[in-house]
Order: structure tokens, then sequence, then C-alpha cells
């Protein structure tokens, strides 16, 4: 397959070869003119002619050398106009000649400079047009050494460029971000590709584009890798530090809530003695007042650090827990709840995050909502094979604010808690017209303890 390329100058203009062509020919019919009239005087050809025609009077023939004067004059006029509007379109003609061979050279450099590896190829393949990003992307030396090959020699996957080639053919298009490339040396890149089709006079012809994206994608890869070591670095942070509040929890409780009731017990037993005096029992009295209110602060601390009923009762009842222990604080907004179908196999993860999810959402509508009715709905997902569950919260407040959403920590914080856990976080809100959190987490074999 002869190579094809480029080429501005290789088309000469015919108009100047013409115009030459023209001037010679002039030149000759006036030499030929001076020549005939030497040759007529010398031998005085028109008296001549005048005296052999004198005898075809009848006939008239003695006035034919007007009318042929008359018809030389004639014809000389129409060949000077012709000559004056061929001479005029060939200067039209080396006009857009000139036209054509910038536009062409522009188009070469376009070619030839592109980023993108362009080419062009017959509709079996056969490439035709390359530029020089294209051999390189090929890893080749230079574009004569691509023209000649089929471009599904460079494909990965030969069974991808069958189908692309039954595209083609039926005048459709394809577009790929990831198609697998393999160069000369065996190495593979991925291009963003684009093919399209047209058809020629000499047949089908294939326009192809090609972005080389290896390294891109191989960035994304190391980003993707880092990323799931990330959220694995910060699910076991999470994990220990729920494990560390567990702990603090328990020493509250069994040590510092001992320590109170035994104070509590030795105060209240001096205040019932009656051998001490008045200012010793008042003493008594406000040590119990006061380890009532200390181990109040304790069980509160608790609460927020661990919930006890998480563990004890399961997620459903502790969610409930947490939300009447709300509605006491926050009288005046209506909290609706609704838990249907929870599973008992989400795991500890996956207990806590929902858990901690229901705890933010309602710490947001007390500080940003302005909020008179709040819902939160905790169901099961029945279409989920995993068994998996979701978490409404929604409020009728001001809208969430965009400043405080991107500032704050609690929500990308729940974002972060629920994707690492496999599931699907969102926030839908809008101003004047409310806020409602969702999450969607799969069942037991996504969510347990890892």
């Amino acid at each position: 397959m002869s190579e094809t390329t480029f080429d501005g100058g290789r088309d000469r203009p015919e108009g100047a070869t013409r115009l030459r062509g023209a001037g010679t020919d002039l030149i000759l019919v006036l030499l030929a003119a001076v020549c005939t009239f030497l040759v007529a005087g010398t031998f005085e050809l028109s008296e001549a002619v005048g005296r052999w025609l004198r005898h075809f009077e009848p006939y008239q023939l003695d006035e034919l050398p007007a009318a042929v004067t008359v018809l030389v004059l004639g014809l000389g006029w129409s060949s000077w106009r012709q000559s004056r509007q061929a001479a005029t379109e060939m200067g039209l003609r080396l006009q857009a000649q000139e036209s054509l061979n910038r536009q062409r050279a522009y188009l070469e450099v376009l070619f030839n400079e592109n980023l993108s590896a362009n080419l062009i190829a017959a509709g079996d393949g056969g490439i035709t047009v390359a530029n020089p990003e294209l051999a390189h992307l090929f890893g080749l030396d230079a574009p004569k050494a691509v023209v000649g090959r089929r471009l599904g020699d460079f494909y990965a996957d030969e069974a991808l460029w069958r189908g692309h080639r039954e595209i083609l053919s039926g005048g459709g298009r394809v577009e790929m971000n990831d198609l697998r490339i393999r160069r000369a040396d065996g190495a593979e890149a991925v291009v963003i590709a684009r093919l399209t089709a047209r058809r020629a006079p000499e047949g089908l012809e294939v326009h192809a584009f090609f972005t080389d994206v290896t390294a891109l994608e191989t960035t994304r890869r190391e980003l993707a890798v880092a990323l799931d070591e990330n959220r694995r670095l910060a699910q076991r942070g999470i994990e220990m530090l729920e494990h560390e509040r567990r702990n603090i929890a328990r020493e509250l409780h069994d040590e510092m809530g001992q320590w109170l009731n035994a104070l509590k017990l030795d105060a209240v037993s001096i205040r019932g003695r009656d051998d001490v005096p008045v200012e010793v029992k008042d003493a008594a009295q406000s040590i119990v007042e006061l380890t009532d209110h200390v181990y109040d602060v304790a069980r509160s601390l608790m609460r927020r650090l661990r919930p006890v009923a998480l563990d004890e009762l399961g997620l459903g009842p502790a969610i409930q827990y947490c939300v009447d222990q709300w509605r006491r604080r926050h009288p005046a907004v209506k909290c609706e709840v609704r838990i249907d179908g929870v599973p008992d196999s989400l795991g500890e993860a996956a207990n806590i995050t929902l858990y901690r999810m229901v705890q933010e959402g309602l710490t947001n509508v007390t500080k940003h909502a302005q909020a008179s009715v709040v819902t939160v709905a905790l169901t099961a997902e029945a279409d989920a094979a995993t068994g998996g569950v979701r978490v409404d919260i929604v409020d009728d407040g001001v809208g969430l604010d965009e400043q405080i959403g991107r500032s704050g920590l609690g929500l990308p914080g729940l974002r972060e808690r629920v994707e690492m856990l496999g599931g699907r976080f969102w926030v839908d809100s809008a101003p004047g017209r409310g806020t409602a959190l969702h999450a969607s987490l799969p069942g037991a074999s996504v969510g347990a303890e890892r």
C-alpha cells in the first residue's frame, strides 16, 4: 500500500503553462502574417487573384476578398475576447490554487503537530495516513512505519476491534474512555478513543483520534489504592476510638459509680445519726446532693461515650431511646420515629455508624435547622440481596447552609464512615425547604466488623 501524506507544494499550477503556450502561439501567428505579406508583395498575389476572379463576375466571386477580410477580422476579435476571458479565468484559478495550497499546508501543520494521535484508515483497518503522535503512541519511530499496518493489530482485544469494525461499517461511531492499545514493543497503553467512518469514492474511510491517558490511569489506580488504604486505616481508627470510648464508659460506670455510691451511702449514714452536730448533718446532705449531681454528669458522659442501650438492646431500641432523650430536651419540636424490620446481623461497625448518624442528624436539627417537625426512619431494604438497612432523617427547617456544610466535620465524617462500610450517603436540601439525610448500608457481609 502506498503512503499518503500531506504536501501542499506537489500540485503545479497549470495556468502559467497555458499562458506561456498562448504567448508562443501569438508570436507564431504574427510571424506567419509577416511572411505572408512579404510573399504576397513579391509575387503580387492580390492582382493575380483579382484577374482570375474577374472571369467569375456573374457569381460575384470578386467580392470574396472583402468578405474573407471581414471574416478574418471577426475571428481575430473573437479570439482576442476568448484569450482575455481565459486569462481572467486562469487568474482566478491561480488564486484558488494558491488558497488551496495554503489551506493544505495549514491542515498539514495541524495534523502533524496535534497532541492527539490521528490516523486515517481504509474500511479493513489498513492505515493510510498517520501523524507523529500516533507513531509515538504505537511505539514506532515515524509515521512511515505506521502506514501500511492494520489498526486492529494495535488493539489489545482483537474481538473488540471486530466489534468496532462492524459498527463503523454500518456508518456508526465509536467512543471509549479506556481503550487498551498494544504498542509495538508489547507494552499496553490506555487511550481515550473516537472512531468515525465516512463513505469516500474509494470506499469506506475510517478516521481515528486517540489521546494517551496511560499516566492518568496509573495515577488513578494508585490513588484508588491509597484511598482504600486510608479508609481501612480510618476504619481501624474509628474502631479503636469506639473501643476506647466503651472502656472509658465502663470505667466510669464500674469504678466512679461505685465510689460515688459508697460516698453517698456514707453521707446518708452520717446524716441519719443522732449523735452528730447539725452542721455535720448539713454537710452530709450537701455531699449526698453533690454525689447525685456528679453521678448524673457521669451517666450523661457514659451515654455520650457509649450508648449502653446499643450493647444491651440492639440498634432499634437504642435509636428509640436516643430520640426519646432528645425529645425531653427539645419539647417544642415534634419528632416522629419509624423503625421497621431492622435486621440483627448488621454488625458492630454498622450499628454504631447508624446510631452516630441519628445523633449527628438530631444535633444539626438543634443547631441549624429551626425545624418544627423531624422524622427519623430506620427501615430494612426489602429489595437488597444482602439484607441492608436505610436511615432517613428529614426536617422541615430552613435548609442546609452550604458554608456550615463545608466548614463542619459532622457530615463529611458520616459520609466517610458510611462509605467505608460499602454504603452510600447523600444529602437533599434546599433553602427554606428543609434538609434530608439519607444513608444506605449493605447487610452483614459488609457491615460487620472486619
